[in-house]
């Protein structure tokens, strides 16, 4: 019997996962691999558009990450409740046991976050998403650190989400290793970003970046050093398992040679 692969994206806010990561999680799940999705913060610091109070902006923020997560074909979302624009303040060694646990009770193969840089606005808040989600992953292998009836697992895939190599930018971001077509997903990952209806003033800066970065999201795997070459086309190489489906792609003719 095969094993189903699964993929886990950790992001600061709502929002986040589809601005960045909502092509790739669109186009794995499409591949009928596992997705799942740990979203840290309330998104209470983000903006009303005057759409609700501030005071109910949380509550609305979290139904509108759940109207994304369906549109991405998201199988399992958590959302924590940890204070927007304060995530660096809060402990590691809160929420640090918590991605260790989702980590050991998924056990996926591949695990994406921002990179150290924060992204091209450099938030403190994916900064330390960051930091927090490269800990438990370092973590998650370690027969030492105890999580009662789940075994140690580390990840074998660690990925650092960053920017095309040909745009100009003085934000430190880590070299790509690997790109993923999302010509296929680029509709759904653009309506699952504008289901955040209260953050629709960020909607000019999100075309403005996916124009930059192409019919692509870029990565770079933490778990191997660059070595120069080409880019690996698809996040589980290496692994001894796949996606059961091929990728979907309006850039090259797609293959038809493993359908019936």
């Amino acid at each position: 019997m095969s094993v189903r692969p699964t993929l886990l994206a950790v992001v600061a806010h709502p929002d986040d996962e589809s601005f960045g990561f909502g092509g790739t999680l669109a186009r794995y799940g499409w591949q009928r691999v596992r997705t799942a999705l740990v979203v840290a913060t309330d998104g209470a610091a983000g903006q009303t558009s005057g759409i609700v109070p501030p005071e109910r902006l949380a509550e609305r923020r979290h139904r509108e990450l759940e109207a994304a997560a369906f549109i991405l074909g998201i199988e399992t979302l958590f959302h924590w409740s940890y204070p927007d624009g304060a995530l660096s303040q809060v402990a590691s060694d809160e929420i640090v046991p918590r991605l260790v646990r989702v980590m050991r009770a998924l056990r996926p193969q591949v695990v994406l976050t921002f990179g150290p840089e924060g992204g091209g606005n450099r938030h403190p808040d994916h900064q330390a998403i960051s930091r927090f989600t490269l800990a438990a992953w370092e973590q998650a292998g370690d027969a030492a650190v105890e999580t009662p009836g789940l075994a140690p697992f580390r990840p074998p895939k660690f990925f650092y989400i960053t920017s095309a190599p040909s745009v100009e930018t003085d934000v430190p971001y880590q070299p790509a290793t690997a790109r993923v077509d999302i010509s296929a997903a680029l509709p759904v990952k653009r309506a699952a970003f504008y289901a955040h209806r209260t953050q629709r003033g960020d909607r000019p800066y999100y075309e403005a970046y996916q124009r930059a970065q192409g019919p692509y999201e870029w990565y770079h795997e933490v778990t191997r050093a660059p070595s120069g070459g080409p880019l690996d086309d698809d996040l589980f190489v290496g692994l001894d398992v796949s996606p059961p489906e091929p990728p979907i792609t309006f850039l090259v003719e797609e293959r038809h040679d493993d359908q019936g």
